[in-house]
């Protein structure tokens, strides 16, 4: 019996899977601000932080899903842990994580670790982090799925070229036009996502190296 291949199509949709499994943080806002009777920025420290952990809940829960469906069903090696990164990937993710954190720099008019510390205090500072570290994991499946969909259409795998990341912005990032309702992080999450995918193809498709490089980019 041959064995099971994912298609085109079926990439497509998982990576599309990771983008509604991130947005569905704000049915679940919606939900809360019901039971709350109160706006979201209005939580207190123990409202948000129980936000935070279901949340987290619920995107290990869709993460390890889809590595189940991938590598167990499909047999698709998502997480390539043997390839390694070319000096000339290293250098470009040097680019990349050093362009975030100066955007964010002039954007924050700081560190953004420092800022979020001095917002959230250390308690809600601690779990707003972990939250981070979850969503950046579906970001990085949702590159790569969209990564390799689109090189089996174009038949073509060139790790010069970010599809995942293109897709990646056209999809999270300028979904903040709507979710932030400002132009400015609507502009720098759509680069962020790119960004993503870059730093995707220059750890080589390496899981581990590109999740180092994608967690700088989304919390330095």
């Amino acid at each position: 019996m041959a064995a099971k291949k994912l298609t085109p199509a079926m990439f497509f949709m998982l990576g599309v899977f990771s983008i509604m499994g991130l947005l569905a943080e704000y049915a679940l806002i919606e939900l809360e601000t019901f039971i709350f009777n109160k706006g979201y920025l209005e939580f207190t420290i123990t409202e948000s932080v129980t936000h935070w952990i279901v949340v987290c809940v619920l995107w290990g829960i869709l993460g390890l899903l889809l590595f189940y469906v991938t590598v167990r069903v499909y047999g698709f090696d998502i997480v390539k842990k043997d390839e390694r990164p070319t000096m000339r990937g290293v250098v470009i993710a040097f680019l990349l994580l050093s362009s975030s954190v100066g955007v964010k720099y002039l954007l924050l008019g700081g560190w953004q670790m420092a800022v979020d510390f001095r917002r959230e205090g250390w308690f809600q500072f601690i779990f707003l982090y972990v939250y981070r570290l979850f969503e950046t994991v579906l970001l990085l499946m949702a590159g790569a799925f969209f990564q390799e969909g689109c090189e089996r259409v174009v038949k073509i795998q060139n790790t010069h070229i970010p599809w995942g990341g293109m897709l990646l912005a056209l999809t999270w990032g300028l979904i903040h036009l709507i979710t932030s309702g400002s132009p400015v992080m609507a502009l720098f999450y759509t680069a962020l996502s790119f960004f993503i995918g870059c730093a995707y193809l220059s750890a080589h498709r390496n899981m581990y190296i590109s999740y180092l490089f994608a967690v700088v980019l989304m919390l330095i």
